[in-house]
């Protein structure tokens, strides 16, 4: 007994100090969204006009039109940040937010005994990496946290601060409901059951929920912010957020990956097994965990919220989950054991992250660049070179390119951030401002439909197009785009971009710049003097290979994927595109023998099954072309008719 004590109290302080030193250096690696360009850009504006805009300024396809930006608070604070320190005052916010978030929770896991909270603190942590990004929600967290102290420590001074808090939340992110939603929250269920409650707390409550709602009238636009959590709770209810839950990755839903996303379920089952134990339960804890449920599991980004829900519940039930195992299963011995258990499970979780620390200072990419060199980028106080189209944007800046030029969703917050006011976009990551209709447009025109493409170009007089794919596949859209006459004059492993014929007669200069996709010289790799044991991130040989596949020059697509197969012989996706090219050639046993060397790769590829079964239907063998459709719940009989009338 008195050595496992000892052991208990020896271990709490270097386990830890090794959590929060991983902590605050695997957020130093962690710059991965892009969004804080347009927040910086944005904060600029404000305080260079010592306004918040109320209507759009920052695209010609929606300007003037209503924004409501309650999010201008943080975009001052980013911005200055970076005028002062550059990037470097990116990465000492994100340290700053995440480290007090979960240094507030290791105090709430404290209230029990440290080791059987800290699986808690250490699996929370894993379930938050994905947002481990610099924007808004991160303070919605940090805020949501604070809201939940007073609960956790009876305290009824903590009280006072939360509509303070609200103030800077309603300024900072849409999440602000939450504050007040957890207080009403209590107001209507800490009294449904008999036990007894402090009733100044209880009164405190409500008065603090008054001016907590009262608070969140204190910003630019009140009725419109205010409006802004009901019109997307509509939203979602009518179904007329579908398209964005589709298409936004953050936003997809955490039961459509049940395996990636285990440890999330893992704290819902142990949270509502933690609830079973209801002697003198508060109804309070109930109502929250089953709200904060809902919220987490509706899209990937609020997953992280449920971890602060389950670390308040398990440290109200402690004390009867403790009572309970020590009557009925571990009597005081076994108890002490499972101490010391949860002490080495500590000690292991520790080593690991020692072993994870040592390996970020190897952290980064190795990449093909521009000009066909292999070198190495590191992660450590940097932007992620997989979203940072560097040299698209040097190329835009380098060169006059039209004002009004169609853009992806992924690079309209680099443009706003390097060229507004100079430049305006065609969208930006703002997909609620532009809405459900305008943005079902834009899906429609990068996935090669015409009339949407001719609309777009006849609604805006689109004079280019800037079609960025460093983190995505190059859309379908440019076969059409070129069909259409408008002349390629960047051709880059991040992205393509396409200027109109009459804008290029006005300016002379650019016609020197336009590509020749047939004389595209592919740079061949000699792998024992240039790649040696590398493993380079082929991406851009892979994008540029898709782009001369969609275009038509075969030949050329070729070259690109046998320099990959040549340095990764398993990459599935060259396989399967070249089994596509030699389709579409009408050589089907070259197609059926790139198919079969794809799937030993990647046997449950959809899209490689769904090719071997065209190649069956165009060879005669019917009933194979059935079986290899139907594993996939395809309607067999469009599907032939599809195929069959398929022209190239």
């Amino acid at each position: 007994m008195e050595t496992i004590d000892k052991a208990v109290k020896f271990f709490k302080f270097p386990v830890f100090f090794i959590f929060f030193a991983f902590l605050a250096l695997y957020v130093s690696y962690n710059l991965t969204d892009i969004d804080y360009f347009f927040h910086t850009k944005a904060g600029e504006y404000i305080v260079t006009h010592k306004t918040v805009p109320q209507n759009d300024i920052f695209s010609f396809s929606k300007a003037g039109e209503p924004w409501t930006n309650h999010e201008w608070f943080y975009q001052i604070l980013i911005y200055l940040l970076y005028k002062n320190w550059g990037i470097n005052g990116f990465f000492f916010l994100l340290t700053v937010v995440f480290c007090l978030s979960f240094f507030i929770l290791t105090i709430f896991t404290l209230k029990t005994e440290w080791m059987f909270g800290f699986p808690l603190i250490f699996y929370g942590l894993h379930v938050a990496f994905g947002r481990f990004s610099l924007r808004p929600d991160n303070f919605s967290f940090l805020f949501f946290i604070l809201f939940l102290a007073p609960f956790v420590f009876k305290k009824r001074w903590m009280l006072f601060f939360l509509p303070l808090i609200q103030v800077f939340w309603v300024n900072i992110h849409g999440f602000f409901f939450l504050g007040p939603a957890v207080l009403l929250l209590y107001i209507l269920l800490a009294k449904t059951k008999k036990e007894e409650i402090d009733n100044n707390f209880y009164n405190t409550v409500k008065i603090i929920f008054i001016l907590t709602l009262f608070a969140c009238f204190l910003n630019p636009q009140p009725l419109a912010t205010i409006k802004y959590p009901l019109k997307i709770l509509k939203d979602i209810v009518s179904g007329n957020q579908k398209i964005f839950y589709r298409y936004i990755q953050e936003l997809g839903s955490p039961l459509s990956d049940l395996s990636a996303n285990r440890l999330l379920f893992g704290f819902l089952i142990f949270t509502f097994l933690c609830l079973g134990f209801f002697k003198k339960l508060n109804l309070f804890y109930v109502g929250l965990a089953v709200a904060l449920a809902a919220f987490s599991l509706n899209s990937l980004r609020n997953m992280y919220f449920f971890i602060p829900v389950a670390i308040v519940i398990f440290v109200d039930r402690y004390q009867y989950i403790k009572d309970y195992l020590m009557k009925t299963i571990f009597k005081e011995a076994g108890f002490n054991l499972l101490r010391l258990f949860f002490v080495i499970l500590a000690i292991i979780f520790s080593v690991s992250m020692i072993q994870q620390i040592r390996g970020l200072s190897r952290r980064g990419v190795t990449m093909i660049t521009q000009n066909k060199k292999i070198e190495a980028e590191y992660s450590f106080f940097n932007i992620n070179p997989y979203k940072n189209p560097k040299d698209m944007l040097m190329f835009i800046q380098k060169h006059k390119l039209p004002e009004r030029m169609f853009n992806t969703f992924n690079v309209g917050a680099h443009l706003i951030f390097n060229f507004f006011p100079q430049r305006k976009v065609f969208i930006d990551g703002r997909a609620e401002f532009y809405g459900p209709d305008f943005f079902s447009r834009y899906i429609k025109i990068i996935e090669g439909n015409e009339s949407a493409l001719n609309y777009a170009i006849k609604k805006y007089d689109l004079d280019g197009f800037i079609i960025c794919y460093y983190s995505d596949t190059p859309a379908p859209a440019i076969k059409y785009i070129n069909r259409k006459g408008f002349k390629c004059v960047y051709f880059g492993w991040d992205g393509i971009i396409f200027v109109s014929d009459n804008f290029i007669e006005k300016n002379p200069s650019l016609a020197n710049l336009v590509i020749d996709f047939g004389s595209i010289e592919v740079g061949k790799f000699d792998l024992i003097k240039d790649v040696k044991l590398k493993m380079p991130f082929i991406k851009s040989y892979l994008n540029k290979a898709k782009v001369l596949y969609f275009l038509g020059y075969y030949e050329k697509s070729k070259e690109y994927l046998n320099e990959i197969i040549k340095i990764y012989p398993n990459n599935d996706e060259a396989y399967l595109l070249l089994a596509r090219i030699y389709y579409s050639q009408g050589d089907y046993e070259k197609a059926f023998m790139y198919c079969r060397d794809s799937l030993f790769f990647e046997p449950s590829a959809s899209g490689t099954h769904a090719l071997l079964a065209k190649i069956y239907i165009k060879t005669g063998a019917t009933d194979d072309a059935r079986r290899e459709a139907e594993k996939y719940k395809v309607d067999f009989n469009k599907f032939l008719e599809e195929t069959q009338n398929e022209k190239f």
